[in-house]
């Protein structure tokens, strides 16, 4: 079995039905960025070695509780402790290989690509008071039916960020051709009530800012976040929604547009 501590922050488990090799395969990254993903499977032994919590080995491979897969799984574990590769807290060692293959598109071909994605435009809200915030995302998807998700990306570095966390819920605005000046407050004023200014904005059930005519708010719990290179994916339950008939925008080359219907047949 394989970890993989990838630079985009997930943590996987490859070949976890293979008992003969242990080992953590790093992607090219920042060893701030290492060192805390490190922590979240085990401990950092030395530049070669990490040591490795069975019960998160159990957890990653997706097999825990089969009886297969956990008698060669105590087998492991069993030969490790013969060799003298478990510790006294029965974590075992593992070694650290670099990922030499890890080639990916420059940044500018990454936006280019993603400037020629048409996406929808909210404005996400959180907090209330002098505390409210707000960001403008084209990143929202929805994430289930059952329960009700919907997810979005944020980088850490917004201003939003910390009172998204600190909340623990937001309001995602589906948004019109009706709200380039919200949109444009969004982007421009300072984070905090001066971005609500502009537009129909009523308090929700949960406190945080609804705009009363979006083609859509979703009052959400955050349920999850993950990080995922420069940025967090926060996943929210949806608590309530209201929707109404309008004419949507989306996001298109760097650029704001209209949606025309297609011509008849």
């Amino acid at each position: 079995m394989r970890i993989h501590l990838t630079n985009a922050g997930a943590i996987t488990m490859r070949d976890p039905a293979d008992f003969k090799r242990l080992d953590v395969m790093v992607d090219p990254q920042p060893r701030e960025r290492l060192e805390r993903a490190i922590a979240r499977i085990g401990r950092r032994e030395d530049e070669g070695h990490v040591r490795l919590s069975p019960p998160v080995l159990r957890f990653l491979s997706g097999h825990a509780g089969d009886p297969e897969w956990e008698a060669g799984f105590t087998a492991m574990l069993g030969l490790a402790a013969r060799h003298g590769w478990l510790d006294e807290g029965g974590n075992v060692r593992a070694h650290l290989t670099l990922n030499d293959s890890d080639a990916v598109v420059s940044a500018d071909d990454f936006k280019a690509a993603m400037r020629a994605l048409p996406a929808g435009i909210s404005a996400v809200t959180t907090g209330a008071g002098n505390e409210v915030a707000g960001m403008i995302v084209s990143s929202l998807t929805s994430v289930s039916a059952e329960p009700p998700m919907v997810g979005f990306f944020v980088q850490r570095t917004a201003s939003a960020h910390a009172a998204l966390l600190r909340t623990g819920r937001f309001v995602a605005n589906v948004l019109g051709e009706e709200h380039g000046t919200v949109i444009s407050d969004f982007m421009k004023a300072p984070q905090g009530p001066a971005r609500f200014v502009a537009g129909q904005w009523l308090q929700g059930e949960q406190g945080l800012p609804v705009l009363r005519d979006a083609l859509a708010s979703m009052e959400c719990d955050i349920v999850c976040t993950e990080v995922l290179g420069t940025h967090d994916l926060i996943v929210g339950k949806i608590r309530k929604t209201t929707c109404r008939q309008a004419r949507p925008i989306i996001n298109f080359n760097a650029g704001t547009h209209c949606i025309a219907p297609a011509p008849v047949q």
